[in-house]
């Protein structure tokens, strides 16, 4: 067979090798035996039965596998399988030896050429590996110009680093040490890389190692981690880079050695989260699911989410006709089973929602369609109402008019104590789910979002911009916090809440610790490589109508529930009013339509308190007709 002659002939090299190694271990065991007099008797039998030998030595190594092995990226296990093979034949000798009645080679020098053999097998075999690595004495790198890397966390994810960084010489990396703050890793080296102390000592080491970048190989991070990593980098003005963690680097999400920049998902650390895989299947498998808002950045993300979980179709409602023209083309290349639908429109015509329900007849709504940016929407009070309040009107009693098995309504924190027109359309819209949401065949939720991170027009994206251009960052207030959630967060915890809603409920979910934006602007900058205050300036604007210093996830007289899962909750405690008394509030306002925006501004600001001058209801719901 043409395929086995050309094995044979590949590795003709390697076991001509190791012959030549089994005779020359065991004639250096000899003359260190007998102090250099060897024995004529011994040298005559050393001629015939050495070389018997080493086709023992050559055979072993064959079953082992010691043949196949691509040295240069020999492992320990591949050392283990050399040391079984060698350790065989040797035990074999000697003991076929120590039978010999009249032995011309002393047992010893079994035993001593069998350490020679290893010794001298190894060190061929790995030697490929060893200079690729820089892993043998003095052997250094020769790239001219290569970043010095100081790599921050000497675990899993370190020491891959470390090591990819030293065998692709195709990298402009040299990893010049480690620190890591578990002391009992100081002193070690990794990849023959040193372990130099803790992170307090990053400024000091930047200085003495003449550091180009410093690795932040530590996935589980905190945002505070990240921060103060930042700043001892920011005095020497030395770039930080993020290592992806082990598992994205099994599952493809990211590539071995892969070094990234700081993002915004970084700097506020949210955990990952799990969901309940089979009830959201359960779901939305074979189902048909209504995006509105789809070319948002919720909505496009929420829809690529949900293709995961096998719809029958997927019908993209928005008013944008250029994000819903690209949202399609991306969604059609990740299915080919799933039906993508674009409809173009605007929910608050109410013909055209009729006209989709009427067509798409969902059984899964995901109403993400609203103005909400708070500035801009307080200057508009008359779109508010007719997008977030006549809008959502629209899109439950369709949802209900054809049979839609859930709706899940994306609210805001703004609902709670609303300042803000923004807020307060959201009430209306938590008061028409807790009105309408119970007791029919279409079961309403909503869920408050508070906001999120990696969005459009969100605030990270703006100090990015802002970044970029050399600053000012502007932010309202010194005192100004906020609540964040990553993008993949919100779009999968909202999957969760349609699997889990009955109806009538409204959500919030676990949103983690306040950020302060000047702290969050503060991290941005740093993350650049760029002291605050000496590189870009942050100015103070004042807090724009509507605006709170301090989110609110529940009201005073609410109370949050734990539910399934364990970053969502619900909130209980406020009632709605009559549907039929909120409805004739909604028309009212429509009918009679302030020009004023102050009193525009003030009706829909009555019509989120109605709960509060009605008597609370049951959750039970009253169908619309």
């Amino acid at each position: 067979m043409p395929s086995l002659t050309g094995q044979i002939l590949r590795r003709l090299p390697a076991i001509g090798t190791d012959a030549v190694i089994v005779l020359a271990s065991y004639a250096l065991a000899l003359a260190l035996r007998f102090d250099g007099n060897v024995p004529g008797e011994s040298w005559a039998w050393f001629a015939w039965a050495v070389p018997l030998i080493a086709l023992g030595y050559i055979f072993a190594n064959t079953v082992f596998g010691v043949y196949r092995t691509a040295w240069q990226y020999g492992s320990t296990l591949d050392a283990i399988y050399l040391g079984l093979a060698v350790s065989i034949v040797t035990i074999i000798a000697f003991g076929v030896n120590r039978m010999l009645e009249n032995r011309p080679l002393p047992l010893s020098v079994n035993l001593i050429s069998g350490a020679f053999i290893f010794l001298f097998m190894g060190l061929v075999k790995l030697s490929p590996r060893l200079l690729v690595s820089g892993g043998l004495p003095f052997v250094g790198w020769t790239r001219e110009g290569a970043q010095r890397v100081l790599i921050v966390g000497a675990g899993n994810t370190g020491q891959l680093l470390a090591r990819e960084m030293r065998q692709n010489r195709d990298w402009n990396y040299r990893p010049v040490c480690f620190v890591d703050d578990d002391p009992r890793k100081k002193g070690m080296r990794i990849h023959g890389v040193p372990v130099m102390g803790a992170r307090q000592e990053i400024p000091s080491l930047i200085e003495r190692k003449g550091v180009d970048l410093v690795a932040l190989a530590i996935p589980s991070a905190r945002a505070t981690t990240i921060e103060e990593i930042l700043a001892l980098c920011d005095s020497a003005q030395v770039p930080v880079r993020i290592v992806p963690g082990v598992p994205e680097m099994v599952s493809g999400r990211a590539r071995v050695g892969e070094l990234r920049e700081v993002t915004t998902d970084d700097l506020v650390a949210r955990d990952p989260v799990e969901v309940d895989v089979e009830a959201c299947r359960q779901a939305l498998q074979g189902r048909s699911v209504l995006i509105t808002g789809a070319a948002g950045s919720i909505g496009a993300e929420l829809a690529r989410r949900v293709l995961d979980f096998e719809p029958s179709a997927i019908h993209l409602f928005d008013a944008s006709e250029g994000g819903l023209h690209e949202l399609r083309l991306r969604l059609m290349q990740l299915t080919q089973e799933c039906q993508v639908k674009p409809w173009l429109g605007s929910i608050a015509d109410h013909a055209k929602v009729s006209q989709v329900f009427a067509v798409a007849r969902p059984q899964v709504v995901f109403h993400c369609a609203a103005y909400k940016h708070v500035p801009l929407v307080q200057e508009h009070p008359d779109q508010a109402f007719k997008v977030n309040v006549l809008g959502t009107l629209h899109i439950f009693q369709a949802a209900q008019r054809w049979g839609a098995e859930k709706v899940v309504f994306l609210s805001s924190h703004t609902a709670v104590n609303p300042s803000s027109v923004m807020g307060a359309s959201k009430r209306v819209g938590e008061l028409m789910v807790r009105a309408m949401g119970r007791g029919g065949r279409t079961a309403l939720a909503a869920i408050r979002l508070t906001n999120v991170i990696d969005t459009r027009g969100g605030v990270a994206t703006i100090f990015a911009r802002q970044i970029q251009k050399g600053g000012p960052l502007s932010v309202t207030h010194p005192e100004v916090a906020r609540y964040f959630l990553t993008l993949h967060e919100v779009t999968t915890l909202i999957i969760q809440v349609a699997a889990q809603a009955q109806g009538g409920e409204v959500f919030v979910l676990d949103v983690g610790d306040e950020i302060r934006i000047v702290d969050l602007a503060e991290r941005m900058i740093r993350s650049q490589g760029m002291e605050p205050g000496r590189d870009v300036e942050i100015v103070y604007t004042g807090l724009r109508p509507g605006e709170k210093l301090r989110e609110d996830l529940a009201a005073p007289e609410e109370e949050l529930l734990p539910t399934a899962h364990s970053k969502v909750f619900e909130v209980r405690g406020t009632g709605a009013p009559p549907l039929a008394d909120l409805l004739a509030e909604i028309d009212t306002l429509e009918a009679q339509l302030p020009e004023s925006s102050e009193e525009m501004a003030a009706r829909m600001h009555a019509l989120a308190r109605l709960e509060q001058t009605r008597a609370p209801t049951s959750m039970t719901s009253e169908p619309l007709t």
